[in-house]
């Protein structure tokens, strides 16, 4: 007779589940490029509309041993994450290292606003609270679409957050994190004192 998953699990050992847990942990952070883009559930298409790029391109970066920071900052902030780098020292210290010339760029997180009158607006805040708070001139549909175009959004997510931003006061915040560099490309400018 065929038992259920729960009934299984609850007579396992709990040194055995602790240990279990702790293997896929392990796992997940030894995860390949190509094995966290799964994870995600993007596929290489995905990544390639985002990064503006071919998908063939993706399928080199996944296949690369050695690239540019820039094009692992690049591909991981494509999937939604931040790229992060520590030196660790055989007497168990640690240093995150942040300073790469070009890649000194501060992570932001945005979210998308509707007002009133069919008007919307990008506000960017830094990710670690390091760097200046950003935001778009109330832009129209097209102005919307267009900035989040810049910043690398597939089409279908672009609809997706218009079709969020349906009355005003309404918020959608993107699931990426994006350079101070993008936020310029796509027109954002500090915020004015109120």
């Amino acid at each position: 007779m065929p038992r259920n998953f729960t009934e299984l699990q609850a007579k396992l050992d709990p040194a055995a589940t602790e240990r279990n847990q702790r293997r896929a942990q392990d796992e997940l952070r030894r995860m390949a490029l190509d094995e966290l883009r799964s994870a995600k559930r993007l596929t290489q298409s995905d990544l390639a509309e985002i990064l503006n790029v071919p998908q063939s391109s993706i399928s080199r970066i996944e296949r690369r041993a050695d690239m540019y920071l820039s094009t692992l900052r690049n591909y991981v902030q494509a999937i939604g994450g931040e790229l992060q780098i520590h030196a660790v020292f055989p007497d168990g210290g640690a240093v995150v290292l942040e300073r790469f010339g070009e890649y000194d760029e501060r992570p932001y997180l945005i979210q998308a606003t509707a007002e009133s009158g069919g008007m919307f607006r990008l506000r960017a805040n830094p990710l670690h609270a390091q760097g200046i708070p950003l935001e778009s001139h109330s832009v129209a549909s097209s102005g919307l679409a267009k900035a989040l175009k810049t910043l690398r959004l597939p089409d279908a997510r672009i609809a997706e957050i218009q079709g969020r931003l349906e009355t005003p006061g309404s918020a959608e915040t993107l699931d990426r994190v994006f350079s101070f560099n993008d936020l310029v490309a796509a027109g954002f400018e500090d915020v004015p004192a109120r």
